[in-house]
């Protein structure tokens, strides 16, 4: 099984791709980003790549089974949630605090 950790700080997609779940959910900051599976979140992660996107992620805080994540792109963060070792929820947030405080359950 590949490992999820690894997958996301190294920033390959293909073992990305292999240590999402079938069912991932994608959600993003913004109304309409949201992806329901597997092979919705490759098509945006590839339509990204195209478009000239290259995070950079890397793990700044870690709780359980979920990372707070920093992909050195636009100040957002992402919390990603695994599962029996597959990535089944990412969910975009607009700052590094707003993330941990999510995962942290205060998120007002």
């Amino acid at each position: 099984m590949v490992n999820a950790r690894e997958a996301i700080v190294s920033a390959d997609l293909e073992a990305f791709a292999a240590a999402l779940a079938p069912d991932v959910v994608w959600v993003g900051r913004f109304p309409g980003e949201l992806c329901h599976n597997r092979d919705e979140v490759l098509a945006m992660l590839e339509e990204a790549r195209e478009q000239g996107v290259a995070p950079r992620p890397e793990i700044v805080y870690e709780r359980d089974e979920s990372f707070v994540v920093d992909p050195h792109l636009d100040g957002r963060h992402q919390v990603i949630t695994l599962h029996e070792g597959l990535v089944i929820e990412v969910r975009a947030f607009r700052t590094r605090e707003a993330a941990i405080e999510a995962l942290e359950g205060r998120p007002w």
